[in-house]
Formats: structure tokens, sequence, C-alpha cells
């Protein structure tokens, strides 16, 4: 049954975000729970409502960003590993291609989505009914909707490939799987309609934590170099993945994109370094507006027992020691740690700094990307107010190059585009041309690809990349013997790509355990 709340109450609910970023510097009042917070369509008619509604679907937004397993089938690729024991159970499923409907935390991605989707339904339904003086801000409101929408069946079908696709409130367990390729239509649909609803950038919030048109076009960007790969093989699409990059990159200044100067900044939690320019879209999570509001897949998960950590989230050993030396493997990983109790070997203390090497309980290089900074983050802390990234300046930079490789082209801005990425990896000016790191020939598309793997190692992106090129056997073949997890023992072949359904959709809807 659907609950309603009336007019005075939604006074009470309604927060302005047009002022005010949500999950962000300023503590505001979310903790309405989203269920009860579902409106009464003869409500839904005003601008009051609409930034409530808005609200809400933010909310869903960050609750299911908060959580590691919102990217548990990314454990999968070359990049990412956990602790071979413990209550890593799905963790390592993930890693070693073993899930199953009856997997634990694969239902995280599948039940948070959805409610984001429910909630930016409730808006695009009544999206007719919404009226106030100012149609920009209308616009803008009801274009978020789309963009989250657009959003969250992205990532709901990168995980689980078919998914049923739900474009009302109401719940509908008849539902069946709606192929990928009509999943990947309402996502294109989604994102024009934001794309023209969006302004150039949000007002009066310091980064993309709300979109402009430039993230939808971004996202566009990556809807497509997606969809030519598998499983559609469009490779039309290539052509329209870097036409859509280049149109953001050439106005990176309207909507405020940039590659930060000092990529280690991307982790810190000071606010001037954590709003950045380099957000295309992103949670900016906040500790000091209660927990519920905080990273939870950063600081102590990245760490291991020797250090005090909960050993969820580490590095592989065989991409460590393949990446290339310099300031971004340096901004990526942290290589030693403070012993918080005495080794078992006897020879180190508690206090002692040691190597990852020599960790008593798994040897495991950590992200810096998870554990953030120790200065800012202590190696105890299990919430933390570090950006979550969904599409970084870097990762549009990089499709372009890609893209336009894979389309037959070889635009040299295209070159240009990634040696900006490029030169920062080594600490140089992105826009200073430098002999010594640009490249100006050779497969494009490839070396593309490869600065992807190093460019976004444990940021959940190297699986997709890994899908989409059907790349998953020669990956995660090369894994290093040291690897305290343990071979890989699942399938490698498309058909084990994406995540089962979760049994608990199942109960609820037994047509999609066919």
């Amino acid at each position: 049954m659907r609950k309603y709340i009336n007019k005075s109450a939604l006074k009470v609910l309604t927060i302005s975000l047009l002022s005010t970023s949500l999950l962000l510097v300023a503590c505001v009042d979310l903790d309405e729970d989203v269920a009860e917070a579902r409106l009464d369509p003869s409500n839904l008619n005003s601008q009051e409502a609409l930034e409530a509604s808005i609200t809400g679907t933010y909310k869903a937004l960050g609750l299911a960003a908060k959580w590691s397993q919102f990217w548990i089938n990314s454990f999968g690729g070359d990049d990412l590993t956990t602790h071979s024991g413990k209550n890593k159970i799905a963790f390592r499923e993930a890693d070693t291609r073993i899930l199953t409907s009856a997997s634990a935390r694969i239902n995280t991605a599948y039940e948070e989505s959805y409610k984001i989707i429910k909630e930016a339904n409730n808006i695009i339904e009544n999206e007719a009914n919404f009226e106030g003086n100012d149609q920009d801000a209308l616009d803008r409101l009801i274009g978020e909707a789309y963009f989250l929408r657009a959003f969250s069946y992205m990532h709901l079908t990168h995980t689980y490939g078919r998914v049923p696709l739900n474009l009302t409130v109401a719940i509908e367990n008849d539902l069946g799987y709606s192929e990928i390729i009509d999943i990947y239509k309402q996502i294109e649909a989604d994102l024009l309609k934001a794309e023209i609803l969006l302004p150039n950038k949000y007002p009066a919030v310091n980064a993309a934590i709300r979109p402009s048109n430039g993230s939808a076009r971004a996202m566009l960007a990556k809807l497509y170099l997606h969809w030519a790969g598998y499983p559609l093989k469009d490779t039309d699409k290539y052509a329209m993945a870097a036409a859509s990059a280049k149109t953001v990159i050439d106005n990176a200044g309207s909507h405020g994109f940039a590659l930060v100067p000092d990529m280690n900044t991307l982790w810190s939690t000071t606010d001037e370094n954590r709003l950045n320019s380099e957000i295309v879209f992103g949670v900016a999570h906040c500790v000091p507006c209660g927990n519920t509001y905080a990273n939870r897949h950063s600081g102590k998960l990245g760490y291991p027992s020797s250090m005090g950590g909960w050993n969820e989230i580490f590095a592989e050993i065989g991409m460590f020691e393949a990446f290339p030396e310099g300031p971004r493997k340096d901004a990526t990983y942290v290589i030693e740690g403070k012993l918080k109790k005495d080794d078992s070997d006897g020879i180190h203390k508690k206090g002692d700094v040691v190597s990852w090497t020599e960790f008593d309980d798994e040897a495991h290089p950590m992200f810096r990307k998870i554990t953030g900074h120790l200065s800012e983050i202590p190696a105890n802390s299990s919430s933390t107010s570090m950006t979550t990234y969904f599409m970084r300046y870097a990762d549009v930079l990089l499709i372009y190059a890609e893209a336009e490789g894979r389309s037959g082209g070889n635009a040299s801005d295209a070159w240009e585009a990634m040696n900006k990425v490029r030169r920062r990896a080594n600490g140089l000016p992105v826009d200073t041309a430098n002999a010594s790191v640009d490249v100006t020939s050779g497969d494009l598309a490839e070396i593309a690809f490869t600065e992807r793997k190093w460019e976004f190692a444990g940021e959940y992106i190297r699986w997709g990349d890994l899908v989409r090129m059907e790349r998953v056997a020669s990956a995660l073949g090369t894994r290093s013997a040291t690897e305290p997890v343990g071979p890989i023992t699942g399938s490698t072949a498309p058909e084990n790509y994406f995540s089962p359904m979760p049994q608990s959709e199942i109960d609820k809807a037994p047509q999609l355990g066919k």
C-alpha cells in the first residue's frame, strides 16, 4: 500500500537544494525514511513538492553508494581483491567468479538502484503537474530525475545484465526481464531528456555532485562506449561515444570540468579538495552530517587487521607489480603501515612501520583511493567524508581517445586528451606538451584502454572495461601466484560476466529465476 503525507508534513520534509548541496558541507535533515515520504499525487504540483521529491531521490543514491557491495561484481576485476577468510565470503565469490543467486550482499545494487528509480519515477510520472515561478528551477529538478533514473539503470544492467524495466511508481512484481538493448535505449532517452533540462553548471553548488547537461552528455559517452562492446557490439556507437566525449571536452569550461593538478588531492576530505573540478558526477559524503551520509566503503575497510583494519578491499598484487612507477602509482597505492599490534613473527612490534609484504595477516598493497590519507582519516575510521566518484573528467578524456581510435579516427586532440592524463600521472603540468611522456602515434584505442587500467585502478571501473572488450579471461589469467585469495575457480566466459539475480528477488518474482 502506498503511504502519503499531507501538505503540512510536506513543508517539514522539504529541503532547499537550490542553495545547499545535498550530502555535502551543510547538514541537511534527510532522516525521513524514503518509503514514508511517498507523496500524494495531489500534492505533486509545486516547486516545493518537487524539491522534496528530489531530496528523497538523492538520499536513496547516497545510501546506495555508501557501501562497497554496491559494486560487488567489480571485485571480479584484476585490480581489486579481498581477504582470503574472515567474513568476506561474498567479495571472495565475486573475486573468483563463483557468485550465485544465494550469495550474500549481491542484493544491494539491485534493491538500492530500484529505490532510486522509484523516487525518480515519482517525479517523472507527475512532471506535467509541477508549477512555479521559476521555470529554470523546475526544469533542472525534473532533469535530475531523468539523470538519476538513467544512472541507476546503467548501474543495474552493468551489474546484472538483463533486469526488469519499470518506469512507474507502482511496484510491479510481475515484470519479466527486459533485453539489454531496450534498457540501453531507455537510458539514452532519459539522458537526452536530462541534457535538455539541466543547466551548463548547477547553480550554488561547488562541484558536479548535482549533474549538469555536461554530466548527462558524459554519461551518454560512457553508455555508447559500452553499447559498442559486449554484449550488444554495435560498433557504430564508438563514433557516438567519441563525439559525445568531445562535446563535453569542448565545453568543459562552462561545466566547470578539469583535471585537478595533483591526483593525491582526489582522495582528500578537506572541502577545498573533495568538492573538485574533476567530478563529472559523484557523491560528496559528509561525516559531520551524521553516519547516514558517511562514506562506508573507505577508511578502515582498506586496511589489514595488522593495522586495525577490516580487510575488505585490497589491491591485487599482479596489477600493483605491473603498475608503472611514478606519482600516479604513489597516489593510487599505500605500501606500508604502522602496526596496531605485535606481529606473530616476533620481529615486528606494535608501532613499527612495515612494508605491505611483511603484514602478518595477509600481504596486500592497499589502495589510497580506499584508505584516504592517514593525516586526515585515522586507520580505525569506518566512516569518512571521501567523495564517491561515479565519473571523473579523466574518464571523459580517455573515453574520447579510446572511442576515437575504435571508430577509425586518429584526431590529434584525441591524443592530446589522453596525454593530459599521462602528464598528470607523471607529475607534469597537464596542458604543457612533454615529449618524455606524450604519445602521438600507435594504436590509439589500445593505448587509451591500457591508460584506463592504470588511471582507474581500485575505482570499480576496470571490470566493466574488461567485460565490454571481452577480456576477462586474458586479464584474470595473469593473476599473481602469490595472491592470498587464490586462483580464479569460476568461469571467465561471457555467460558469467554478470551477477546472478538475487534469490530474494526471485522469491518475490519467480519469473526472474527462469
